[in-house]
C-alpha cells in the first residue's frame, strides 16, 4: 500500500501560507516593540524659535505625554559655531489635553543663531 504524496502544487500553496502567516507574524512583533519602546514617554517637536535679541531667543515646541504630569524641558541657544550659548530648564506644569504648544525664553551669554529643545522628561522621573 502506497503512501499519499503531495503534489507539487500543493507544496507551494503551503509555503506560499506559511510564507505569508510568518510575515504577519514578524510584522505584529515589530508594532508591538515599537509601542511598547514610545509608550508613556515625553515627546517633543521644536517647531520654530525668534533671536528676540543679541541675549536672548524665544523657543516654540510642542509636546505629547501624559498630560496629569508635569514636564521639564531642556533648552539651548547656540551660535553660529554650533557652541551653546545659552541653556534653561523649563517645567511645563499639567495640561488638559495632549500635544500641548509652549515657549520657553533662553538668555544668552552671546549672540545666538538658533535655539531647540535638547530633551525632556517628566517631573517625577529621574533625570
Amino acid at each position: 500500500m502506497s503512501s499519499p504524496t503531495a503534489t507539487p502544487e500543493t507544496s507551494r500553496r503551503t509555503w506560499w501560507v506559511v510564507g505569508v502567516v510568518g510575515v504577519l507574524v514578524m510584522s505584529a512583533v515589530a508594532v508591538w516593540f515599537a509601542l511598547s519602546a514610545t509608550s508613556g514617554r515625553v515627546h517633543w517637536v521644536n517647531t520654530g524659535f525668534v533671536v528676540a535679541g543679541p541675549d536672548q531667543v524665544d523657543v516654540r515646541f510642542d509636546l505629547r505625554r501624559d498630560p496629569s504630569r508635569s514636564v521639564v524641558c531642556t533648552i539651548e541657544a547656540q551660535d553660529e559655531r554650533h557652541g551653546v550659548v545659552g541653556r534653561t530648564e523649563t517645567t511645563v506644569e499639567p495640561a488638559q489635553v495632549s500635544p500641548s504648544r509652549h515657549v520657553a525664553t533662553v538668555r544668552t551669554a552671546g549672540p545666538a543663531v538658533t535655539g531647540y529643545v535638547d530633551s525632556c522628561r517628566y517631573l517625577d522621573a529621574s533625570p
